[in-house]
């Protein structure tokens, strides 16, 4: 079945190779470097023409003596612009970095409550009348038999009167409206990886939006006398274990979707969880590290 029959995972990253380089960083990095060139030129323009003066004065001070200095006062300086241009330029990366991270914490502050409304109702669908809901479950192992009871009606207080399948299309589109915020709103020069999580969530949304709004639509849809959901929970039913995609007919083959949907925005969350938890505990670190130095 196609909830089994995982999907390789593509080794190159979702968005392009040069994607934490090729925005403002590296204009930026060449726009340094040309800075330092031209710096440099100047250093050389000026002591040429202090050798010229030098040649123009030598019947006053000996020109070798002049050259001699000249020489390692221009080494010492083309030394020190060059030191310097480093510093100015690592701490304004690292303060470009620092930007970028506290931009996409302030981001995940309005994004994680979200996250945890879709959990619970994305873990709603998957489990069926029984068994324990368990609301924050990132990754769960479930069937498309494991589906049947989306239709039923919602477990929170806050969902009274609607089905479960519904709240999580809310709650799952809602989701991909703030991952989008985040990819517009940062550069991410520095965390791309972070990027790839989200348009991973972001390409598993759309990719299975129309089956999902089939499915969803099926709940007050009729095929002839019949409610089109009672068709569609009992051909769950009888889907069997070792079902597949393919042999599926037009109706299940919109459930099908579903199901892999939901394994892809699975695997997309818990690589943002990871990377969001790895940032903060970094950036919770140099809050600490600054806090004890001063």
């Amino acid at each position: 079945m196609l909830g089994k029959e995982k999907i390789p995972k593509n080794k190159e990253t979702v968005l392009d190779e040069g994607f934490g380089k090729v925005r403002a960083s590296r204009i930026e990095s060449g726009f340094g470097r040309s800075v330092l060139a031209k710096s440099v030129m100047a250093v050389l323009l000026v002591s040429a023409a202090i050798l010229l003066i030098i040649a123009w004065m030598d019947k006053i001070w000996p020109a070798e003596d002049y050259l001699n200095n000249l020489f390692c006062n221009v080494l010492a300086m083309v030394f020190i612009v060059a030191f310097v241009d480093t510093v100015v330029r690592g701490n304004e990366e690292s303060r470009r970095k620092r930007d970028e991270a506290r931009s996409i914490i302030r981001y995940n502050r309005i994004i994680q409550p979200d996250i945890d409304m879709y959990l619970v109702r994305k873990n709603m669908v998957v489990t069926p009348a029984g068994k324990s809901v368990k609301k924050f479950q990132v990754d769960s192992d479930f069937t498309i038999q494991d589906m049947r009871d989306m239709y039923g009606a919602s477990e929170l207080a806050s969902d009274v009167g609607i089905s479960k399948i519904d709240r999580y299309a809310h709650f799952q589109a809602r989701l991909r409206d703030d991952f989008a915020k985040m990819v517009e709103g940062v550069d991410f020069t520095y965390y791309p990886e972070i990027a790839e999580a989200c348009m991973k969530y972001i390409n598993a949304t759309s990719y299975g939006e129309a089956a999902l709004q089939a499915v969803v639509s099926y709940e007050d849809a009729k095929y002839g006398t019949k409610s089109m959901k009672t068709i569609v929970v009992q051909m769950i039913k009888d889907e069997p274990a070792e079902g597949r995609y393919m042999s599926a007919n037009p109706t299940m083959k919109n459930v099908y979707l579903v199901h892999q949907m939901i394994n892809d925005q699975e695997q997309a969350v818990s690589d943002y969880l990871r990377l969001i938890n790895i940032l903060l505990k970094q950036e919770r670190a140099s809050i600490k590290n600054d806090t004890d130095y001063e």
